[in-house]
Protein backbone atom coordinates (compact mmCIF):
# COMPACT_ATOMS: atom_id res chain seq x y z
CA UNK A 1 0.00 0.00 0.00
CA UNK A 2 1.37 3.07 -1.09
CA UNK A 3 0.39 6.47 -1.25
CA UNK A 4 3.13 8.41 -3.99
CA UNK A 5 3.95 7.59 -7.17
CA UNK A 6 6.83 5.33 -7.64
CA UNK A 7 9.02 5.97 -10.60
CA UNK A 8 8.05 3.17 -13.63
CA UNK A 9 10.66 0.39 -14.64
CA UNK A 10 12.19 0.80 -18.03
CA UNK A 11 11.09 -2.09 -20.29
CA UNK A 12 12.51 -5.18 -19.34
CA UNK A 13 14.32 -3.70 -16.44
CA UNK A 14 13.55 -3.30 -12.51
CA UNK A 15 14.90 -0.59 -10.33
CA UNK A 16 16.37 -0.14 -7.13
CA UNK A 17 14.87 2.02 -4.35
CA UNK A 18 16.35 2.77 -1.02
CA UNK A 19 16.44 0.10 1.79
CA UNK A 20 14.80 1.74 4.35
CA UNK A 21 17.04 1.72 7.26
CA UNK A 22 15.09 1.97 10.50
CA UNK A 23 16.72 3.01 13.84
CA UNK A 24 18.58 1.62 15.73
CA UNK A 25 18.97 -1.67 13.23
CA UNK A 26 21.35 -2.95 15.63
CA UNK A 27 20.34 -2.77 19.33
CA UNK A 28 17.66 -4.72 20.70
CA UNK A 29 14.21 -2.31 20.32
CA UNK A 30 11.12 -4.12 19.12
CA UNK A 31 10.64 -4.24 15.48
CA UNK A 32 8.56 -5.05 12.98
CA UNK A 33 11.54 -7.03 10.93
CA UNK A 34 14.82 -8.18 12.02
CA UNK A 35 17.49 -6.32 10.36
CA UNK A 36 18.18 -10.05 8.60
CA UNK A 37 14.52 -10.31 7.38
CA UNK A 38 14.43 -6.61 5.84
CA UNK A 39 17.55 -6.96 4.25
CA UNK A 40 16.22 -10.03 2.47
CA UNK A 41 12.73 -8.49 1.63
CA UNK A 42 15.00 -5.64 0.10
CA UNK A 43 16.73 -7.80 -1.71
CA UNK A 44 13.60 -9.79 -2.93
CA UNK A 45 11.34 -6.70 -3.78
CA UNK A 46 14.33 -4.29 -5.65
CA UNK A 47 16.57 -5.25 -8.06
CA UNK A 48 19.54 -3.34 -9.68
CA UNK A 49 18.88 -2.17 -13.47
CA UNK A 50 20.87 -2.71 -16.24
CA UNK A 51 19.54 -0.33 -18.30
CA UNK A 52 21.74 2.34 -19.97
CA UNK A 53 25.09 -0.14 -18.83
CA UNK A 54 26.98 -1.93 -21.27
CA UNK A 55 27.45 -5.30 -21.32
CA UNK A 56 31.02 -6.53 -20.71
CA UNK A 57 33.55 -7.48 -23.53
CA UNK A 58 34.11 -10.84 -22.63
CA UNK A 59 32.89 -13.70 -25.48
CA UNK A 60 30.29 -16.15 -24.71
CA UNK A 61 31.72 -19.28 -23.63
CA UNK A 62 32.70 -22.00 -26.52
CA UNK A 63 31.11 -25.02 -27.01
CA UNK A 64 32.84 -28.42 -27.83
CA UNK A 65 32.32 -30.08 -30.36
CA UNK A 66 28.70 -31.93 -30.28
CA UNK A 67 27.55 -29.85 -27.82
CA UNK A 68 24.11 -29.62 -27.95
CA UNK A 69 22.96 -25.86 -29.22
CA UNK A 70 20.79 -25.69 -26.11
CA UNK A 71 23.68 -25.69 -23.44
CA UNK A 72 24.60 -22.28 -25.44
CA UNK A 73 20.86 -20.80 -25.19
CA UNK A 74 21.10 -21.78 -21.42
CA UNK A 75 24.25 -19.51 -20.66
CA UNK A 76 22.90 -16.75 -22.62
CA UNK A 77 21.88 -13.64 -19.98
CA UNK A 78 18.42 -14.19 -20.98
CA UNK A 79 18.44 -17.94 -19.67
CA UNK A 80 20.42 -16.70 -17.10
CA UNK A 81 17.72 -13.82 -15.84
CA UNK A 82 14.91 -16.20 -15.79
CA UNK A 83 16.72 -18.54 -13.40
CA UNK A 84 16.99 -15.62 -11.07
CA UNK A 85 13.66 -14.18 -11.76
CA UNK A 86 12.44 -17.63 -10.65
CA UNK A 87 14.97 -17.84 -7.52
CA UNK A 88 13.98 -14.79 -6.84
CA UNK A 89 10.33 -15.65 -6.61
CA UNK A 90 11.22 -19.01 -4.52
CA UNK A 91 12.80 -16.93 -2.27
CA UNK A 92 9.90 -14.16 -1.88
CA UNK A 93 7.32 -17.19 -0.93
CA UNK A 94 10.04 -18.79 1.79
CA UNK A 95 8.45 -18.88 5.17
CA UNK A 96 11.93 -17.04 7.08
CA UNK A 97 10.97 -18.67 10.18
CA UNK A 98 11.89 -21.87 9.41
CA UNK A 99 14.96 -23.17 9.91
CA UNK A 100 14.88 -26.26 7.78
CA UNK A 101 12.54 -24.07 4.82
CA UNK A 102 15.57 -21.99 4.94
CA UNK A 103 18.26 -24.47 4.52
CA UNK A 104 16.32 -26.30 1.76
CA UNK A 105 15.94 -23.07 -0.23
CA UNK A 106 20.08 -21.98 0.66
CA UNK A 107 21.12 -26.14 -0.85
CA UNK A 108 18.69 -25.92 -3.76
CA UNK A 109 18.82 -22.10 -5.19
CA UNK A 110 22.80 -21.81 -4.44
CA UNK A 111 24.15 -23.12 -6.69
CA UNK A 112 22.19 -21.88 -9.57
CA UNK A 113 22.77 -18.39 -8.07
CA UNK A 114 25.87 -19.26 -8.13
CA UNK A 115 26.15 -19.89 -11.69
CA UNK A 116 24.52 -16.72 -12.50
CA UNK A 117 26.62 -14.69 -10.45
CA UNK A 118 29.92 -16.73 -12.05
CA UNK A 119 28.58 -16.78 -15.84
CA UNK A 120 26.27 -14.03 -16.70
CA UNK A 121 27.31 -11.45 -18.77
CA UNK A 122 25.61 -8.17 -17.15
CA UNK A 123 27.41 -6.81 -14.63
CA UNK A 124 24.40 -6.06 -12.87
CA UNK A 125 22.42 -9.37 -13.09
CA UNK A 126 25.68 -11.28 -11.47
CA UNK A 127 25.68 -8.51 -8.83
CA UNK A 128 21.95 -9.39 -8.46
CA UNK A 129 22.26 -13.12 -7.99
CA UNK A 130 25.38 -12.12 -5.59
CA UNK A 131 22.40 -10.01 -3.16
CA UNK A 132 20.05 -12.58 -3.23
CA UNK A 133 22.52 -15.50 -2.54
CA UNK A 134 24.11 -13.52 0.31
CA UNK A 135 20.65 -12.82 1.96
CA UNK A 136 19.96 -16.01 1.47
CA UNK A 137 23.18 -17.06 3.57
CA UNK A 138 22.23 -14.17 6.20
CA UNK A 139 18.74 -15.47 6.79
CA UNK A 140 20.20 -18.85 7.50
CA UNK A 141 23.11 -17.51 10.17
CA UNK A 142 25.94 -17.66 8.14
CA UNK A 143 26.74 -13.88 7.84
CA UNK A 144 30.32 -14.13 7.05
CA UNK A 145 29.35 -15.88 3.81
CA UNK A 146 26.76 -13.31 3.22
CA UNK A 147 29.48 -10.28 3.29
CA UNK A 148 31.81 -12.07 1.19
CA UNK A 149 28.52 -12.21 -1.38
CA UNK A 150 27.56 -8.60 -0.75
CA UNK A 151 31.06 -7.52 -1.26
CA UNK A 152 31.02 -9.05 -4.83
CA UNK A 153 27.86 -7.37 -5.76
CA UNK A 154 29.38 -4.28 -4.43
CA UNK A 155 32.21 -4.72 -6.21
CA UNK A 156 30.42 -5.69 -9.52
CA UNK A 157 28.28 -2.18 -9.65
CA UNK A 158 31.09 -0.23 -7.94
CA UNK A 159 29.13 3.03 -9.38
CA UNK A 160 25.68 1.46 -7.12
CA UNK A 161 25.13 3.15 -3.76
CA UNK A 162 22.86 -0.22 -2.75
CA UNK A 163 24.88 -3.10 -2.50
CA UNK A 164 26.76 -0.25 -0.21
CA UNK A 165 23.83 -0.24 2.35
CA UNK A 166 23.73 -3.71 2.74
CA UNK A 167 27.06 -4.54 3.16
CA UNK A 168 27.34 -1.69 5.72
CA UNK A 169 24.24 -3.24 7.88
CA UNK A 170 25.48 -6.34 7.63
CA UNK A 171 28.97 -5.52 9.13
CA UNK A 172 27.41 -3.56 11.84
CA UNK A 173 25.58 -6.60 12.84
CA UNK A 174 28.58 -8.67 12.45
CA UNK A 175 30.07 -6.02 14.86
CA UNK A 176 32.66 -4.48 12.25
CA UNK A 177 31.79 -1.22 13.52
CA UNK A 178 34.56 0.80 11.82
CA UNK A 179 34.58 -0.26 8.17
CA UNK A 180 30.80 -0.14 8.53
CA UNK A 181 30.85 3.38 9.58
CA UNK A 182 33.42 3.78 6.61
CA UNK A 183 30.86 2.72 4.31
CA UNK A 184 27.62 4.25 5.48
CA UNK A 185 29.58 7.34 4.82
CA UNK A 186 29.33 6.81 1.03
CA UNK A 187 25.67 6.27 1.75
CA UNK A 188 25.24 9.91 3.22
CA UNK A 189 27.08 11.60 0.86
CA UNK A 190 24.82 9.98 -1.82
CA UNK A 191 21.40 11.26 -0.38
CA UNK A 192 22.22 14.12 2.40
CA UNK A 193 18.73 13.90 3.12
CA UNK A 194 18.05 10.49 4.14
CA UNK A 195 17.67 10.71 7.87
CA UNK A 196 17.15 6.94 8.54
CA UNK A 197 21.52 6.69 7.09
CA UNK A 198 22.55 9.26 9.21
CA UNK A 199 20.82 7.97 12.78
CA UNK A 200 22.62 4.54 11.56
CA UNK A 201 25.50 6.32 10.80
CA UNK A 202 25.97 7.97 14.34
CA UNK A 203 25.10 4.97 15.97
CA UNK A 204 27.81 2.60 13.86
CA UNK A 205 30.14 5.71 14.84
CA UNK A 206 29.37 5.35 18.71
CA UNK A 207 29.93 1.28 18.54
CA UNK A 208 33.40 2.53 16.79
CA UNK A 209 34.24 4.32 19.47
CA UNK A 210 33.89 7.80 17.20
CA UNK A 211 31.96 9.82 20.12
CA UNK A 212 32.96 12.91 18.01
CA UNK A 213 32.45 11.43 15.07
CA UNK A 214 28.63 10.31 15.98
CA UNK A 215 27.66 13.48 17.52
CA UNK A 216 28.61 15.09 13.71
CA UNK A 217 26.11 12.47 12.37
CA UNK A 218 23.50 13.28 14.67
CA UNK A 219 23.70 17.49 14.09
CA UNK A 220 23.68 16.62 10.57
CA UNK A 221 20.55 14.59 10.90
CA UNK A 222 18.53 17.39 12.98
CA UNK A 223 19.85 19.99 10.44
CA UNK A 224 18.33 17.59 7.82
CA UNK A 225 15.34 16.89 9.95
CA UNK A 226 14.71 20.49 10.39
CA UNK A 227 15.02 21.30 6.69
CA UNK A 228 12.36 18.83 5.90
CA UNK A 229 10.02 19.90 8.33
CA UNK A 230 10.60 23.45 6.90
CA UNK A 231 9.97 22.44 3.22
CA UNK A 232 6.72 20.62 4.43
CA UNK A 233 5.49 23.27 6.75
CA UNK A 234 6.61 26.91 5.61
CA UNK A 235 5.18 29.90 3.96
CA UNK A 236 5.93 33.07 2.71
CA UNK A 237 3.18 35.55 2.85
CA UNK A 238 0.66 33.16 2.57
CA UNK A 239 1.94 30.77 0.13
CA UNK A 240 4.54 27.62 0.92
CA UNK A 241 7.66 27.77 0.06
CA UNK A 242 7.67 24.66 -1.81
CA UNK A 243 5.71 23.08 -4.58
CA UNK A 244 3.30 20.48 -3.60
CA UNK A 245 5.29 17.69 -5.31
CA UNK A 246 8.47 18.97 -3.07
CA UNK A 247 6.26 18.86 -0.02
CA UNK A 248 5.25 15.13 -0.44
CA UNK A 249 8.58 14.47 -0.91
CA UNK A 250 9.52 15.81 2.20
CA UNK A 251 6.88 13.93 4.58
CA UNK A 252 8.25 10.84 3.23
CA UNK A 253 11.59 11.26 3.92
CA UNK A 254 10.36 12.37 7.71
CA UNK A 255 9.45 8.65 7.69
CA UNK A 256 12.36 7.98 10.10
CA UNK A 257 12.04 10.53 12.62
CA UNK A 258 9.54 8.97 14.99
CA UNK A 259 10.11 11.21 18.10
CA UNK A 260 7.58 14.01 19.16
CA UNK A 261 8.99 16.88 17.78
CA UNK A 262 8.47 15.16 14.36
CA UNK A 263 4.81 13.70 15.00
CA UNK A 264 3.96 17.21 16.19
CA UNK A 265 4.99 19.04 12.92
CA UNK A 266 3.17 16.05 10.90
CA UNK A 267 -0.31 17.44 12.81
CA UNK A 268 -0.09 20.62 12.32
CA UNK A 269 0.87 19.63 8.69
CA UNK A 270 -2.14 17.28 8.10
CA UNK A 271 -4.57 19.71 9.58
CA UNK A 272 -3.73 22.93 7.71
CA UNK A 273 -2.16 20.78 3.91
CA UNK A 274 -5.00 22.58 1.37
CA UNK A 275 -3.13 19.71 -1.69
CA UNK A 276 -4.61 16.10 -1.36
CA UNK A 277 -1.95 14.38 -2.85
CA UNK A 278 0.25 15.82 0.30
CA UNK A 279 -2.17 15.15 2.86
CA UNK A 280 -1.64 11.24 1.44
CA UNK A 281 2.29 11.50 1.84
CA UNK A 282 1.55 12.63 5.07
CA UNK A 283 -0.99 9.99 6.24
CA UNK A 284 1.53 7.64 4.61
CA UNK A 285 4.32 8.75 6.87
CA UNK A 286 2.01 8.45 9.93
CA UNK A 287 0.96 4.62 8.66
CA UNK A 288 4.27 3.73 8.55
CA UNK A 289 5.79 5.46 11.91
CA UNK A 290 2.22 3.69 13.53
CA UNK A 291 2.61 6.17 16.68
CA UNK A 292 -0.82 6.01 18.67
CA UNK A 293 -0.97 9.80 19.01
CA UNK A 294 -1.83 10.11 15.33
CA UNK A 295 -4.84 7.88 15.85
CA UNK A 296 -7.32 11.03 17.11
CA UNK A 297 -6.19 13.40 14.27
CA UNK A 298 -6.18 10.95 11.20
CA UNK A 299 -9.96 9.63 12.39
CA UNK A 300 -10.87 13.53 12.47
CA UNK A 301 -9.59 14.03 8.97
CA UNK A 302 -11.26 10.79 7.97
CA UNK A 303 -14.31 12.45 8.58
CA UNK A 304 -13.70 15.31 6.65
CA UNK A 305 -11.84 13.99 3.63
CA UNK A 306 -13.51 15.07 0.42
CA UNK A 307 -10.58 13.13 -1.73
CA UNK A 308 -11.50 9.12 -2.00
CA UNK A 309 -7.27 8.41 -2.68
CA UNK A 310 -7.15 10.06 0.46
CA UNK A 311 -9.51 8.79 2.74
CA UNK A 312 -8.14 5.13 1.70
CA UNK A 313 -4.85 5.82 2.81
CA UNK A 314 -6.23 7.64 5.92
CA UNK A 315 -8.03 4.01 6.94
CA UNK A 316 -4.94 2.16 6.20
CA UNK A 317 -2.96 4.50 8.50
CA UNK A 318 -5.79 3.79 11.11
CA UNK A 319 -5.40 -0.02 10.14
CA UNK A 320 -1.77 -0.01 10.55
CA UNK A 321 -1.77 1.87 13.94
CA UNK A 322 -4.75 -0.48 15.38
CA UNK A 323 -2.37 -3.59 14.24
CA UNK A 324 0.38 -2.50 16.73
CA UNK A 325 0.53 1.18 17.93
CA UNK A 326 4.02 2.64 19.42
CA UNK A 327 4.30 5.27 21.59
CA UNK A 328 6.27 8.21 20.42
CA UNK A 329 9.84 8.79 21.22
CA UNK A 330 10.48 11.32 23.87
CA UNK A 331 12.47 13.56 21.79
CA UNK A 332 15.43 13.44 19.00
CA UNK A 333 17.06 10.03 18.97
CA UNK A 334 20.78 10.71 19.85
CA UNK A 335 21.10 11.22 23.49
CA UNK A 336 24.44 12.60 23.16
CA UNK A 337 23.02 15.90 21.93
CA UNK A 338 21.47 16.75 24.84
CA UNK A 339 22.63 20.12 25.67
CA UNK A 340 24.77 20.22 22.59
CA UNK A 341 25.10 22.10 19.35
CA UNK A 342 21.74 20.36 17.76
CA UNK A 343 19.41 21.72 20.80
CA UNK A 344 16.18 20.18 21.18
CA UNK A 345 14.53 18.36 19.08
CA UNK A 346 11.27 20.72 19.39
CA UNK A 347 13.00 23.58 18.36
CA UNK A 348 13.43 22.25 14.86
CA UNK A 349 9.43 22.08 14.19
CA UNK A 350 6.50 24.38 13.42
CA UNK A 351 4.16 25.59 16.07
CA UNK A 352 1.64 22.31 17.17
CA UNK A 353 -2.22 23.13 15.68
CA UNK A 354 -4.02 25.16 17.33
CA UNK A 355 -6.63 24.01 19.45
CA UNK A 356 -10.51 22.99 18.76
CA UNK A 357 -11.60 25.43 21.28
CA UNK A 358 -9.45 28.34 20.26
CA UNK A 359 -8.82 28.74 16.34
CA UNK A 360 -6.17 31.28 16.14
CA UNK A 361 -5.90 33.69 13.15
CA UNK A 362 -6.22 31.95 9.72
CA UNK A 363 -7.62 28.75 10.85
CA UNK A 364 -10.85 27.02 8.91
CA UNK A 365 -13.66 28.78 9.62
CA UNK A 366 -16.42 26.53 10.85
CA UNK A 367 -18.66 25.05 8.10
CA UNK A 368 -15.07 26.18 5.62
CA UNK A 369 -14.67 23.56 2.57
CA UNK A 370 -12.70 20.34 4.37
CA UNK A 371 -10.57 19.84 1.09
CA UNK A 372 -9.50 23.09 1.12
CA UNK A 373 -8.12 24.69 4.68
CA UNK A 374 -7.19 27.69 4.85
CA UNK A 375 -3.75 28.89 5.70
CA UNK A 376 -2.37 28.76 9.56
CA UNK A 377 -0.58 31.39 10.81
CA UNK A 378 3.09 31.56 9.77
CA UNK A 379 5.63 29.68 12.16
CA UNK A 380 7.65 32.23 13.75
Amino acid sequence: MTATTRPKAQPGCDVWSKVWQRWPVLGTEKRPQTAVTAALSAVIALTLAACGEPATSQPPPRQGAGAPAQAAAELSDEALAERYNAAKARTAELDTQNALAVKGAVNELGPQLREIADKARDPHLRANASLLLGSLHELAGDRRAAIAFYRQASGLVPKEIEPVRVLALALGAEGAFKEAAELQDRVVADDMDDLAAWLLLGELRIKAGDVDGAKEAYVAYEIRRKGLIDGLTLRQEGAFIKAPEERAGCAVALTPAADNGTAMALLYALKYEPDPKVRASIAETMGIQRLAGYKEALSERLGIEPDPAVKEVLQWALDEIGRDPLETRPGAPPELLAGEEAGSADDATPPAAPAEDAPAEGAPAEGASAGTPAAPPDPP
